[in-house]
């Protein structure tokens, strides 16, 4: 009884110490300290990445500085432990230093972290991502501009204002769309037999070795990393990627008429208002209250540039895509006409509103003869246009501003020498040359 008694107690001293071990092994894993590796930078015109690259994946804490342009990096829930210099001056594109902040605990070599602060260059918009044990600061160089990068002059006289574009700042590669026939320079972070330039290809796919293919079209480049990292994680350990677009060359716009004609390519979401700032903006002679826009699949939309660059909410949503047709008409094309019993009958162009008065008055006023009260606009193509009675008198004698009508392009106004008492009959007969003298003139 007393042997078996003594078993049953070394049993248990064992079994505690073996739970103890296991404790103590737990213990030391869970609480493992995290070392900062690497500091790196990497610099492209549009963007600047600062690279942290630690032993595992961290969590990290950002807060921006309010004193000057920046951020401070702490670890919340990881004790980091760092051999990097207290103040690290880069001066390398959007970054200036990098300052570390150490606790008094550690050797000499290597301290434990507190925070991070990464000063900037100037005050400027950032994201911050995470590739494996690597943390990603990426620094956008672009300066914030006024309605999507255009700015609206207007003259003294409104009706005669002219957008003035002013260019926009370069193109980010952030919202850009990869497709066919890009160009894009990979590059994993010490691991050079992976990295290469790789060319996306009709059906819109990578082949990046050790990665058979991998279907990249229509994503941004954050999105590309993301899903190329997860990819070699299945054969890398903690894979840090970095993607840039090399050549730009899937989404192509072409632009008619008065402004740069050509074919352009889109680097990042564009609208129509920013495409034609970049594009040198529309000629003195073009027609920017009918600019028309042309989809890939066939439909057509028609915009007042003057209302976009106004409404800058609006133009956000007006967008050219790849396939797109811009053409901006001559300003010729954008007139009506007075006929009949006016001092001087001519077309006037349409720049700004132009009402009925105005035309009028543009052309001389009436000449003797005329009757104010019954004069025809006549509006839309020949065999489905429509004319439009208007007492003139009741404009100017009475204030009846809702006979004072705007007109719009193509408008014929037509002043007779006697009533038009049977309006479908005159527009049956009287229309039509009315539009062979328009068009031969």
């Amino acid at each position: 009884m007393i042997n078996e008694g003594n078993l049953s107690m070394k049993k248990l001293i064992l079994q505690t110490l073996n739970f103890a071990l296991v404790l103590v092994f737990v213990s030391c894993v869970s609480f493992e300290n995290a070392h900062l590796v690497n500091l790196a930078t990497k610099e492209s015109p549009s963007e600047t990445d600062l690279i942290l690259t630690a032993s595992r994946p961290l969590e990290v804490k950002e807060t921006k500085l309010e004193n000057l342009p920046g951020l401070i990096l702490s670890f919340p829930e990881d004790k980091v432990m760092s051999r990097e210099m207290e103040v690290v001056e880069v001066n390398k594109g959007a970054i200036k230093r990098v300052k570390s902040e150490y606790f008094q605990s550690g050797g000499p070599d290597e301290r434990q972290l507190n925070f991070m602060i990464v000063e900037f260059t100037r005050d400027l918009p950032y994201k911050i991502y995470k590739s494996g044990s690597s943390i990603i600061i990426r620094i956008e160089h672009s300066e914030p501009s006024p309605v999507g990068g255009q700015t609206l002059k207007t003259s003294a006289d409104d009706n005669k204002a002219q957008p003035q574009i002013q260019k926009p700042p370069p193109l980010r590669e952030g919202g850009y769309l990869v497709g066919p026939g890009d160009v894009l320079s990979i590059e994993v972070w010490r691991q050079p037999e992976v990295s290469r330039d790789v060319v996306v290809d009709e059906e819109g796919e990578i082949r990046l070795p050790p990665i058979k293919k991998i279907l990249v079209m229509g994503m941004t480049v954050p999105q590309v990393e993301e899903k190329l990292t997860e990819a070699l994680s299945k054969y890398l350990i903690d894979p840090a990627v970095f993607v840039t677009i090399k050549e730009f060359n899937s989404q192509r716009v072409v632009a008619l008429g008065e402004t740069k004609t050509g074919m352009y390519t889109l680097k990042r979401r564009t609208t129509l208002v920013e495409f034609l700032g970049q594009i040198g903006g529309p000629t003195g002679e073009a027609d920017i209250f009918h600019i028309k826009l042309i989809k890939k699949d066939g439909q057509s939309f028609t915009y007042d540039l003057n209302e976009l660059m106004k409404n800058p909410q609006k133009s956000e949503d007006v967008l050219v895509s790849g396939g797109d047709t811009l053409y901006v008409p001559p300003l010729e094309m954008n007139k009506v006409y007075v006929l009949g019993k006016v001092n001087s009958p001519k077309a006037i162009p349409i720049k700004g509103k132009l009402t009925l008065i105005d035309a009028i008055t543009e052309a001389g006023g009436l000449s003797p003869g005329a009757v104010a009260r019954s004069i025809i606009i006549v509006r839309g193509e020949p065999g489905s246009s429509k004319g439009i009675r208007v007492n003139l008198n009741q404009i100017l004698k009475n204030a009846d501003t809702a006979q004072n009508i705007e007109l719009v392009r193509g408008d014929i106004v037509y002043v007779p020498t006697s009533f038009i008492s049977d309006l479908e009959k005159f527009m049956t007969l009287i229309s039509p040359p009315l539009y062979w003298y328009v068009w031969l003139k």
